[in-house]
């Protein structure tokens, strides 16, 4: 089976690098599985995304070095199975709050008898290989979203869960637990001290029981900070944010160009 390049290097102790692709593009997702990232999340939960067009998503990103991961919209077993089907190599799975939530993701991402998948990878074994059910185990990988207070409070459950390789922090969640509002993107102020608080004590949670903590992040000193920190799953911008956050300091840039040249005349 295709070996999945972001779980070795990530089982090697490597940190790995990635973004989201909103935007129901094959083009923008085939870009940013190019730019050099270990995998590219195709968004099912908050992206324009659907079942009707995520397996183009998936086929565009295969032409790249990138590995093909999907967040779902929710802890969906059938769901799961579908987009493991159509040949995604990774799995998010959002608001997951205990072991029990932990485990019925796993079922869902194994065959039997360790789990609950039927049989029927359409374009996965195409994307994986011939021996995709005797290594589909080995390589796929689940990502689990713990975003919630009760998230929080059993993030060392969680960890313990054979089958999760890591989890996502949604800290602008975290906020909204604490009665916080939602951070705007990007901003690089220091977040709240529960807020930050609850960063470390998931990170601490993964590191106890030898999982990946991940977390998103809206900047280069952001990002580096957090692998400085000890985070291994590291999201930065996305299509959409990266498109306001480049196109955006650019035209602020050249037009105070321009302005001033037309001040001087």
């Amino acid at each position: 089976m295709r070996p999945n390049e972001a779980k070795r290097r990530l089982q090697s102790g490597r940190p790995i690098l990635g973004a989201t692709v909103s935007c129901a593009s094959p083009l923008v997702a085939e870009v940013m599985g190019h730019l050099g990232y270990d995998w590219v999340l195709l968004d099912l939960q908050h992206g324009e995304n659907n079942l009707g067009n995520i397996a183009a998503l998936l086929t565009a990103v295969s032409a790249t070095p990138t590995t093909p991961w999907v967040r779902v919209v929710s802890n969906d077993g059938p769901l799961i199975q579908r987009v493991l089907d159509l040949g995604a190599y990774g799995v998010v799975v959002p608001l997951v709050n205990n072991a029990r939530e932990a485990e019925a993701a796993v079922r869902a991402m194994r065959y039997p008898p360790a789990g609950d998948r039927s049989w029927g990878p359409i374009r996965g074994a195409l994307y994986g290989g011939p021996d995709y059910h005797a290594g589909a185990d080995r390589e796929l990988q689940l990502v689990v979203m713990i975003e919630t207070n009760e998230g929080i409070k059993n993030a060392s459950e969680i960890f313990a869960v054979d089958g999760v390789d890591g989890c996502l922090i949604g800290t602008n969640d975290f906020s909204l637990s604490f009665g916080l509002p939602p951070r705007p993107v990007p901003d690089t102020s220091p977040m709240d001290p529960r807020v930050e608080e609850a960063v470390q004590q998931v990170l601490e949670a993964a590191r106890a029981h030898g999982k990946a903590a991940g977390i998103f992040t809206t900047d280069a000193e952001m990002a580096s900070a957090r692998v400085r920190q000890g985070f291994q799953i590291i999201s930065m911008l996305g299509d959409l944010a990266g498109l306001r956050a480049g196109c955006g300091a650019m035209l602020r840039s050249v037009r105070a160009t321009a302005d001033a040249a037309e001040d001087g005349r």
